[in-house]
């Protein structure tokens, strides 16, 4: 089924061009995303912001992403209209990516990072599951490589010299205005270059509107455990690296900029490696030895003393958990969902992971940062990447070149 799908929507150039088109979209998203915690350093002094705060400000927008990740994926599922919300989703995050630039305080900032989590939210999970509609299984992993390469690592790569730098020259509100600017011009592109996905219509014993087959799945209940970690992780980078970096080993907000530039080259190439070795060797190594090196990197960083080498050495390892991220989130649960579930499952792991990791996880990290120290960021997110192995040992294998071969050996 899968095959003949891919012969009959398309070429292998529309393919690529949906790859591409998709993963820039999803990087404008995500440039955004990780706006705030790189002008952190800028905010916090100006708003007079505790560490606590800063992570419910991190938090609120992981929160309402969440219901948007669930919410918009759900309704693709049902309506089979996933190129009009991806559309749609893009229009409003556009409109709504200016509205941190225009806060007063801690409220209104509040208010402007829960209104952009609404509006983004949908996107990656929606443009996860056009991906795997239209590409070859056995191309799987190679696709959503580089749709997460693009959008979660490559376009992002550029926050810290864009969004810094117009900080920097110009001013905070600045940066977040243009992060959001690109947007109307990539819906317009989707629109007139995307084709809506065939529809794969449930089966009789399977409700339509039920999402319960889900959490019955083995696999969907441990990613979402994952997809929680993961989300901690990916917080923890973002949201309180840069303060790290400059409020505990002594950077300058420029030196600190370049050091997240570095790392950010390293997550370009470890979410590209990680999903792609997985076509060969399984999803579940590939996220092992993702959270190993993480590990390995923030270890680096807990006794780097303010050493640039260290420093710059541990934020490209910490970066390594990045070849897991997309597996985790989209692809092992749409691999594991019937196939009328496929983007349902992706938006609800995410989903869980948003909302739990990223949403209530943040505040907890700037509260224990309050109490004994930013300096224990490390230790924290080291016990995460423990605790995502262990759990990675509980995964079931779906990769589609292996599945097959795991069943002869059990037969």
């Amino acid at each position: 089924m899968d095959q003949r799908r891919v012969n009959e929507t398309g070429s292998s150039l529309y393919q690529t061009m949906l790859v591409g088109l998709l993963g820039v979209n999803m990087g404008i998203v995500f440039l955004d995303r990780s706006a705030f915690g790189l002008l952190a350093p800028m905010i916090q002094p100006e708003f007079s912001l505790n560490n606590t705060q800063i992570g419910m400000i991190t938090g609120i927008l992981a929160a309402t992403w969440a219901l948007s990740s669930f919410g918009l994926a759900r309704a693709a599922d049902l309506t089979g209209r996933s190129k009009l919300l991806l559309v749609a989703g893009t229009v409003i995050f556009s409109f709504a990516s200016i509205s941190s630039g225009l806060a007063v305080g801690f409220l209104t900032l509040l208010a402007a990072r829960a209104l952009m989590g609404i509006a983004e939210g949908g996107l990656p999970p929606i443009s996860t599951h056009i991906v795997t509609s239209e590409v070859a299984p056995e191309r799987r992993g190679l696709a959503i490589g580089m749709l997460s390469t693009i959008g979660l690592f490559a376009i992002p790569l550029l926050g810290p010299l864009v969004i810094i730098g117009i900080g920097t020259l110009w001013g905070w509100r600045h940066a977040f205005w243009i992060a959001g600017g690109p947007g109307l011009a990539m819906a317009v592109l989707m629109w007139w270059l995307v084709r809506n996905p065939k529809r794969d219509s449930p089966t009789a014993e399977v409700p339509k509107g039920s999402i319960i087959p889900l959490v019955k799945l083995h696999n969907i209940r441990f990613t979402m455990t994952l997809a929680t970690i993961n989300m901690t992780v990916y917080v923890g980078v973002t949201g309180f690296l840069p303060l790290y970096l400059v409020n505990v080993l002594g950077l300058s907000n420029p030196m600190m900029g370049v050091v997240v530039t570095a790392q950010g080259a390293a997550l370009v190439a470890f979410g590209f490696i990680g999903p792609m070795l997985s076509d060969h060797f399984g999803r579940i190594p590939a996220i092992i030895a993702s959270f190993v090196v993480a590990g390995l990197g923030w270890l680096v960083l807990a006794f780097s003393g303010g050493s640039l080498p260290l420093a710059f050495a541990g934020s490209i390892l910490a970066a390594g958990s990045a070849g897991s991220a997309i597996l985790i989130m989209n692809v092992i649960p749409g691999e594991s969902a019937p196939a009328h579930l496929k983007a349902t499952a992706m938006g609800f792991n995410a989903a869980f992971g948003e909302m739990l990791g990223a949403g209530a996880m943040p505040v907890v990290i700037g509260w224990a940062a309050d109490k004994a120290g930013l300096d224990i960021l490390p230790w924290v997110l080291i016990g995460f990447a423990v605790l995502a192995i262990v759990v990675t040992f509980g995964l079931r294998e779906t990769a589609p070149k292996l599945v097959p071969t795991l069943l002869g050996r059990a037969a």
